[in-house]
């Protein structure tokens, strides 16, 4: 994913990104600002075309929330003293539209899918989110209290009780395995956490067993690569999600030779791609600050 990482707003901190603020900015003016009184376009470039003093901006809009980008323009030392709040608004709403990403094109799998892994001891490493920025990446898929959640492949519940700790008591969890042994496990785990808001479904290679239409949010970690029939597996995933719904998918980066995984339990940006978005989803936002992995977040098409 060297493309995107290469197009960070130089003033923003890869960190936790907390609840956004509602965009209301005028997409026209906020255009008009950053090519012209706003400055903008005196460093950055879109789709190549500018200067090139900063990082071009054509995926900006899936790099950074909303709020990101709001502290990114106040903040920015260039930018010019007599930026109001509503012209703040403008430029940011603006630059939620630049996702200039080219579609990717289906292609024939040929990456090996290996066995379900069942390393309990390297799922609950104690530097696991000190690694992998576990809490960062959590917070920064701005889950609504209340909502329902899908954690698919949930092995020892490591996400499940930080994904339901988010929902609220009004929000559930409902974690997914194939394996009795990992649900037991992340039972466990949720029950350490003092947690109650988790149901726990014993899943198929065929069926995650989810309800249809009744999801705001599955979340795959480090278990996308591992499902043996994914077209099938993605059909039902898709089917569980309501209007609007999100897919988030994490996987250890192929790119990254620190990524600590053995080659076949790694996908590249690419391979995730061209294997989810042809089964009805369209990609949203990409989590560029991992340290290691690669997060998508995508939309039901």
């Amino acid at each position: 994913m060297t493309k995107p990482a290469a197009m960070l707003l130089c003033v923003i901190t890869a960190g936790a990104q907390s609840q956004p603020a509602r965009v209301v900015g005028d997409l026209a003016a906020g255009k008009a600002l950053f090519e012209g009184t706003g400055t903008c376009a005196a460093c950055h470039s879109i789709d190549t075309s500018g200067r090139r003093r900063g990082p071009d901006l054509s995926w900006i809009g899936m790099l950074r929330s909303e709020e990101a980008l709001r502290r990114a323009v106040a903040g920015h030392r260039s930018a010019p003293p007599s930026l109001s709040a509503a012209d703040i608004d403008h430029l940011v709403a603006y630059l939620r539209t630049l996702r200039s990403i080219p579609p990717s094109d289906p292609r024939e799998r040929t990456r090996s899918i290996p066995a379900a892994s069942e390393n309990v001891a390297f799922f609950d490493r104690p530097e696991r989110e000190a690694e992998e920025r576990s809490a960062a990446l959590v917070e920064a898929l701005d889950i609504p209290e209340g909502g329902t959640i899908a954690d698919i492949g949930a092995g020892t519940g490591y996400f499940t009780w930080r994904l339901a700790r988010r929902v609220g008591p009004a929000g559930k969890v409902i974690a997914v395995d194939i394996q009795q042994r990992m649900l037991d496990l992340a039972a466990e785990t949720v029950r350490q956490h003092g947690l109650v808001n988790v149901d726990y479904v014993l899943g198929k290679e065929t069926d995650p067993r989810l309800p249809p239409g009744s999801l705001d949010m599955v979340f795959i970690a480090h278990s996308y690569h591992e499902f043996s029939q994914p077209e099938t597996i993605m059909e039902a995933i898709r089917r569980s999600l309501k209007p609007g719904g999100r897919l988030v998918i994490v996987e250890y980066a192929k790119e990254r030779t620190l990524a600590p995984a053995a080659p076949s339990h790694k996908m590249s940006f690419d391979e995730i791609r061209e294997e989810i978005e042809p089964t009805g989803f369209d990609l949203e936002r990409i989590l560029d600050f991992l340290p290691f992995q690669h997060g998508l977040i995508f939309t039901v098409r």
